[in-house]
């Protein structure tokens, strides 16, 4: 091997080197930012969790507004079916009197 030869090979050598120096140092920003995107995913997993419940919470309670507020509105259709009985009968004794 001539001396050029050999200076050639030290150089690519050390261009492998480097190249493979530069890709590991890559690797680990990759293997960091993989890290911090699964930190990030169990995170949002988490909240996603407590929405729901708190979400299924509020639609009990919703559930639970709706039927009472059907029973209020049926109360209240009944009492006004029975106070415009009153209010005919009434009428009917105003008229009576007259």
């Amino acid at each position: 091997m001539t001396g050029n030869q050999e200076k050639e090979l030290f150089n690519t050598l050390a261009a492998l080197v480097t190249g493979v120096n530069v890709i590991q140092s890559e690797v680990k920003v990759i293997k960091t930012d993989i890290q911090d995107i699964k930190e990030t995913q169990t995170e949002h997993s988490r909240i996603l969790n407590e929405h729901s419940q708190v979400l299924n919470e509020h639609s009990q309670i919703l559930n639970r507004l709706d039927a009472k507020t059907d029973s209020i509105a049926e109360t209240v259709m009944t009492n006004d079916k029975r106070l415009t009985v009153v209010e005919k009968d009434v009428s009917n004794l105003r008229g009576g009197i007259h």
